[in-house]
């Protein structure tokens, strides 16, 4: 049988304690990521929305169309960065992200990066008042975002 002394077991109960505290924040920080990984995806739907609104219409808004563009264009390098280990289905916080993320990360990868070159040629084409193209190219970019939903996001 060991015996502690009265320094020994504070000892122990502030490793222990620090360890739960870390569990927490860990926990607290994976809640953050996901929140702000979903609300960055939020913005691209958000985008999405006003986009195909515009190309829908008989005479579309195509500075809106390429505004929205360049948003989904400037957040899509950085989609890879929003799913860090940890903040998957494991974290215990709700997210739809599928644990193929991480088991598949070179095919999560390259499915993320065909976003940012597809939203830019429909910036592009939006910029030159190209209606004909932008409404073609918007289905590329659905597209793209098909790609990692289908695989990597649960329904």
């Amino acid at each position: 049988m060991i015996r502690l002394n009265r320094n020994s077991l504070i000892a122990v109960a502030v490793v222990a304690s620090l360890g739960l505290g870390g569990a927490a924040v860990a926990a607290v920080n994976a809640k953050s990521v996901i929140e702000t990984r979903q609300n960055n995806f939020k913005t691209i739907g958000r985008s999405m929305k006003e986009i195909n609104d515009n190309l829908r219409s008989s005479s579309p808004n195509m500075a809106a169309v390429a505004s929205n563009a360049a948003v989904i264009r400037g957040l899509a390098p950085r989609v890879e960065s929003w799913f860090p280990r940890g903040t998957g289905p494991e974290a215990g916080v709700k997210t739809e992200a599928l644990a193929t993320i991480w088991s598949d990360p070179s095919g999560f990868a390259a499915a993320a990066r065909r976003l940012e070159p597809e939203a830019a040629k429909l910036e592009a084409l939006a910029r030159a008042g190209d209606v004909a193209g932008a409404r073609a190219q918007v289905r590329q970019v659905g597209a793209s975002c098909g790609g990692c939903h289908d695989k990597y996001k649960a329904d």
